[in-house]
Parts: C-alpha cells; sequence; structure tokens
C-alpha cells in the first residue's frame, strides 16, 4: 500500500503544479488585462470587492500571504484608485479595506473575459461534455474537500463564499 500511497502522491503533486503553471499564466495575463501589476493584486482586489470592509490581516489569512505584503499591494491599489482604507473606530490598529467605483469596474471587466482569458474555462468545458455536469461537480467536491483537508473548513469557506457574496452575479441575476 505504501508503494501506491507514493505514487499517488507524486502524481498527485506534479499534476497540480502542471495545471498551476498555466493557471499563473493565465493570471497574471488577466491582471495585465485591466491594468494591475500582477496577479496578486487582482486576487486581493476581487477579495475585497466581495468582502466591502475586510481586514488585511483576513485577505493575509485567506491568501496565504505574510500581512505585510498585503499591505504593500493594498498601497499600489490605493494609488491606482481602486480601493480605499478606513481604521476601525474600535481598535486604530486595524484597518478595513473597501473597493472604489474604479476598482468594482476593474473586477466587473475582468470577470467579463473570464472564459477568454482563463485556458481552465475550456478544460473544465471539456470535462463536462466527455463526462458529465455530475463528474464535475464532484471534481469541485473533491478539490474543496482536499483544501479543507490541508487548510481547515474557515480558511478556505471564503473561495465558495465569494461568488454567492459578488455583487456582480447579484446584479446579473436580476436582470
Amino acid at each position: 500500500m505504501q508503494d501506491v500511497s507514493v505514487r499517488h502522491v507524486y502524481e498527485t503533486l506534479n499534476t497540480l503544479r502542471a495545471i498551476n503553471v498555466v493557471n499563473k499564466e493565465d493570471w497574471e495575463r488577466a491582471a495585465k488585462q485591466v491594468g494591475l501589476d500582477s496577479s496578486v493584486q487582482l486576487n486581493i482586489l476581487w477579495i475585497i470587492y466581495c468582502y466591502e470592509g475586510v481586514r488585511v490581516t483576513q485577505i493575509a489569512d485567506w491568501t496565504f500571504w505574510h500581512p505585510s505584503s498585503i499591505v504593500i499591494h493594498i498601497k499600489k491599489l490605493m494609488e491606482k484608485n481602486l480601493v480605499t482604507i478606513e481604521k476601525s473606530d474600535q481598535d486604530g490598529r486595524v484597518v478595513h479595506v473597501y473597493p472604489t467605483q474604479a476598482g468594482r469596474e476593474v473586477i466587473e471587466t475582468s470577470r467579463s473575459s473570464v472564459p477568454i482569458i482563463f485556458r481552465l474555462t475550456y478544460a473544465l468545458e471539456q470535462l463536462e461534455e466527455r463526462y458529465s455536469r455530475a463528474v464535475v461537480g464532484l471534481f469541485f467536491e473533491c478539490l474543496s474537500f482536499l483544501a479543507e483537508a490541508l487548510h481547515g473548513v474557515e480558511k478556505v469557506r471564503w473561495i465558495q463564499e465569494s461568488e454567492d457574496r459578488s455583487p456582480f452575479l447579484s446584479q446579473a441575476n436580476i436582470s
């Protein structure tokens, strides 16, 4: 059983790495297309868009980056007038981050180009065509299970919640 386990770990690590290489390239291209310096900024802006008033420490926790790195990127987003910050009334050390209208527009533009930029979109469509919508659902359930097993439910719950919190989706569903 040990040999099978080692083989599965090796195959999983290298398969995830292969997917990650393409994903990273696509994230970077998506960020550049909307005038951002990096995919990190796009990821942070997306979180701020979905969780208006989110704390810097929460962004760091969710993204697995150091808070000082988040602060650097938030300052760059502020220079581009895409976010604003407010100190907490209760604790001046706590900073809440909000998207500006320009920040919201960047995310909405970025979201509309997802099918074109992210090659994963096409791969997921092929997965559904080859197998079924149920298999794609099981695939996402398995991904969520792995992320939760590795990081804990609280650290990754935001991933599923962010789509539900997206004002862009809420507006699209009303039309």
